[in-house]
């Protein structure tokens, strides 16, 4: 009897049934092995599947006015598939390219392996049975998913005309562009109010620290109004002291307090009690009673007395005549402040906005009969913008080189608003939708930070990479195309610039609040501001649905727990931040295993925190592409972050503490960015140090690794790990004095010539170096062979310890260098090289120990000369004029006598802590 016999005899169970059974069995069995032994093909097909949804939702993008609710809901779960779509195959693509290079790696033999087979992804097995089957399960739960949205779309009898369809926008180039639309070239109008406001503030009054307001709506121009009288002359001539304050939402005393110190004392303060920052003010103010002040607060926000009598006290020890100038919304903050009584800010005139808008959008080489049609419709267009500056600039630029049916098409669209939609946000919406898509994303992405926060430029690209949101146009690198989105976002007033300090600033930006306002509405079933301290209120279908969070922590309250954010497993984006960027956030340890529940992060940056450690599980985010860990506490990197084997970014600037990198650094094959930065002034010494690891001269991708400290083993120098590096921006190269006595010629393997996207460079050597001749005249062969490439912008040469200077430093060719920076050096020697370079701008000697120095001839574009701590040197002279020269610091330099200066100068020169000095006037 044969074995299906055997199981027909058993009692219920006749053969026919148990046949029946097993054939299903089998049935199911096969189907199964089929399905996972399929996935490569079902895998090219969902990718396809992903191109049509991408495709249905930039057409979506291109209609407006969708109001029904059961299609913006059927359109939320066509992008929900999107981002699932996206992360399964993601993680397909990585283990696949995980796998190929395992093998390539192991088939290369001993010498060109790396231990690839020690990468660890999360749920994927080093089998490809298993990953087959899992990956199989995942299509077909979104194939079942895509099945329902799809019935779902014939239910709503959705067609290709539903929504108002229009041509796909920015496929014309810009017929000008003559610079962003804030300069200062563009601002129109308000001349009455500047005048009325200048002499309000030049006026003599009794009361102790008036304050005079500009109130009115959101973007009427109130910033504009305050900008344009801050840099007027006659503020200039009657102030001696400027300082101007920028608020976020929600800001505290004490951060309001430090910024104001910062900007009046110009030094940072860093992370000072209140009382003390009240008390620095207070000192130096007094030190200056005689200087008038100007404080400009924008955005001030705070409805309550006792916020405004804590600023003002340390402020009423300026100078008589001093003033504070603010800007609001609230006219209730100007009766608590006893503000000089001011009307709102009132709009543009019609005609105003209509010149505005005609400057950035209508070409000077345009014939008069176009230009009489377009201005037909502008002056309807103008009329609509509500007196708005920030209306009407961004339709203009919208408009730039638009042909007339487009100018009848925004004015249709405008005509056609409803009167609850009538106002600026509506109209700043006709803008966004005439954005591009790419643009539409990175744009609404950027409410990631909070209300008025500061940012910079190369972050918000980086965080765009990370989430694939810049479109790839061929050999372009992405960082490039991203330049231009950011280019074109500032061109059209969706991001602004903020005012630096000083030149020496990074600069950064942030979004007009009333475009924040707009950010915010756009993501408002994506994004998430979270608040460690407050509890959960969104059931869990809103939880699901955020894709991007910050988590923010506010003054005085407890330290951030990241576990709050468990709940939001779909999250690609979180930023940890305070709501003031400077101040650090506080973070309670968590779990090792934390990063369990994060896998689909592609961006996690918890900087400016007090990070002190992270944990193993950090490994498991295979989807990471940006991972910010900048101004924390960390001391050690754990060995698993390089199994990140999609990470793109590493943030580490301002980590002091950070001594050793991974040795597995060399398996990030996509890194781009390794940003270890610390500021070259204040945080780099001779004890700063950082290996590089072996091999990491292989990740071809590489464009920022912004320091370098050199080493040396039995076999070679490691600056061979930058000789094929296509470096870019900022390189700070320590311990130069490693290089070995006998081998000079070692840091030639750097290649510093043929890096032409350095701009700014730092030569260290360690202030013990050079204390015998041989080692003097093996330094000036080293520097030599550390010849930078002529675009070079910025150099600083700290502790060289040679007697001579290459020629190369005064080269005329460095035609692009504006800053040099020469300390702790043993003479003057490289001064008459210097005068030749014909943009340099900005000169520092400090710390050089010379007796003599040369006559400063040439320099024909320098504007601030520094000459500090100079302990031997007994004369100086500037007898020759530097037509260009703004300003020159002498000081502590004790044994200088003589001065010799020529008489266009004089009014030029500050001299401090020079106790035998006697100047000497020179005639032409």
């Amino acid at each position: 009897m044969n074995w299906l016999a055997k199981l027909g005899s058993i009692p219920g169970l006749s053969e026919k049934a148990v046949e029946k059974a097993l054939d299903k069995g089998l049935s199911l069995l096969e189907s199964e092995v089929s399905r996972y032994r399929n996935v490569e093909e079902e895998l090219g097909r969902l990718r396809r599947t992903s191109d049509r949804i991408n495709s249905l939702l930039v057409d979506a993008e291109q209609r407006r006015y969708i109001e029904d609710e059961s299609v913006k809901l059927w359109l939320r779960q066509l992008r929900s598939i999107s981002f699932d779509t996206d992360n399964l195959i993601d993680e397909y693509q990585t283990a696949l390219e995980v796998y190929r290079l395992q093998a390539s790696f192991n088939a290369a033999g001993s010498s060109r392996k790396r231990k690839w087979y020690q990468i660890e992804l999360p749920s994927i097995s080093p089998e490809w049975g298993p990953i087959r089957k899992r990956f199989a399960a995942e299509i077909e739960r979104i194939n079942t998913r895509l099945e329902e949205i799809t019935k779902g779309r014939k239910t709503l009898r959705l067609r290709n005309e539903d929504g108002v369809r229009r041509e796909a926008p920015n496929q014309r180039a810009r017929i000008f562009q003559t610079g962003p639309c804030h300069d200062r070239s563009r601002m129109i109008g308000r001349q009455r109010e500047t005048n009325e406001i200048v002499d309000l503030l030049t006026s003599d009054r009794e009361l102790a620290l008036p304050v005079v307001p500009i109130y009115g709506a959101a973007g009427i121009g109130k910033t504009t109004l305050a900008r344009l009288v801050y840099e007027d002359e006659r503020i200039d001539q009657y102030f001696k002291l400027k300082a101007w304050v920028s608020l976020t939402d929600g800001c505290d005393v004490r951060n309001i307090m430090k910024e104001i110190c910062e900007k009046i004392t110009k030094e940072s303060c860093g992370f000072q009690a209140y009382e003390t920052l009240q008390s620095q003010i207070r000192k130096f103010l007094q030190a200056r009673k005689d200087d008038k002040f100007l404080l400009v607060i924008d955005n001030l926000w705070a409805e309550d007395f006792y916020f405004w009598e804590a600023l003002r006290s340390p402020l009423l020890s300026g100078g008589k005549g001093s003033k504070v100038l603010i800007t609001t919304r609230n006219e209730k903050i100007c009766r608590i402040m006893h503000a000089v009584p001011q009307p709102s800010l009132e709009g543009l005139q019609d005609d105003e906005c209509w010149q505005l808008l005609k400057s950035l959008a209508i070409p000077q080489v345009i014939n008069d009969i176009d230009q009489e049609r377009l201005q037909v419709l502008g002056n309807e267009i103008a009329k609509r913008c509500g007196g708005s500056p920030l209306a009407a600039k961004t339709l203009g630029a919208m408009l730039n080189g638009a042909k007339e049916e487009e100018w009848s098409d925004v004015l249709s669209e405008m005509r056609a608003l409803k009167d609850d939609q009538n106002g600026v946000l509506a109209t700043l919406k006709i803008s966004y939708y005439h954005l591009s898509y790419h643009l539409k994303q990175c744009f609404a992405y950027c409410s990631i930070f909070p209300n008025g926060y500061k940012f910079e430029r190369d972050q918000v690209i980086r965080y765009w990479m990370a989430e694939g949101l810049i479109e790839t146009r061929g050999r372009q690198r992405l960082e490039a195309v991203g330049m231009r989105y950011f280019e074109e976002l500032l061109w059209r007033s969706f991001f602004e610039k903020v005012p630096a300090c000083d030149e020496s600033q990074v600069e950064r930006y942030k979004m007009p609040s009333l475009m924040y306002d707009l950010a915010r509405s756009v993501m408002e079933y994506e994004f998430r501001g979270i608040e460690s301290d407050l509890p959960l209120s969104q059931p869990k279908e809103d939880r699901d649905q955020a894709r991007y969070a910050y988590l923010l922590h506010r003054e005085d309250k407890p330290p951030v727990k990241l576990e709050c954010i468990e709940q939001y497993q779909n999250l690609r984006t979180l930023k940890v931040c305070d709501e003031w960027r400077e101040r650090v956030v506080p973070i309670d340890p968590f779990k090792k295993q934390y990063f369990h529940r994060g896998v689909n992060l592609r961006v996690l940056d918890m900087s400016n925190s007090n990070l002190k450690f992270v944990p193993d599980s950090i490994g498991e985010l295979i989807h990471l592409r940006y991972l910010g860990l900048s101004n924390t506490k960390i001391r050690t990197l754990p060995e698993k972050i390089c199994d990140l084997f999609n990470l793109q970014t590493l943030e580490l600037r301002g980590c002091s503490e950070l001594t050793v990198l991974p040795q597995g650094m060399c398996k990030l094959i996509n890194l781009r960015h390794l940003d270890v930065h610390l500021d070259w002034d204040k945080e780099i010494t001779d004890s700063t140090d950082m290996v590089i690891p072996s091999g990491f001269g292989d990740l071809k991708h590489i464009q920022t690794l912004s320091r370098f400290n050199v080493t040396f083993n039995a076999e070679e120098c490691n600056f061979v790990e930058l000789k094929d590096l296509n470096l870019r921006g900022d390189l700070c190269i320590l311990n130069i004095e490693r290089v070995p006595v006998k081998k000079p010629e070692d840091a030639l393997s750097a290649n510093l010539q043929g890096k032409q996207y350095i701009e700014n460079l730092m030569l260290r050597w360690n202030r013990s170096a050079g204390s015998n001749k041989e080692q003097w005249q093996h330094s000036k062969k080293v520097i030599e062979n550390l010849q930078p490439n002529n675009r070079l912008r910025i150099l600083w040469v700290i502790n060289y310890p040679g007697t001579s200077f290459p020629g190369w430093i005064g080269d005329p060719s460095f035609s692009s260098l504006e800053t040099i920076r020469i300390s702790y050096c043993f003479d003057f020697t490289f001064l008459p090289l210097l005068g030749k370079l014909p943009r340099l701008k900005s000169l520092q000697i400090d710390d050089v120990w010379g007796k003599n120095m040369a006559n400063f001839v040439g320099f024909p574009s320098l504007e601030h000369l520094k000459l500090l701590k100079l302990p031997l040197l007994e004369r100086i002279s500037l007898e020759n004029d530097i037509p260009k020269l703004k300003k020159a610091y002498v000081s502590d330099c004790p044994d200088l006598k003589e001065l010799a200066i020529h008489h266009n100068l004089r009014g030029k020169l500050e001299i401090t802590e020079c106790p035998n000095l006697v100047l000497q006037d020179q005639d032409d």
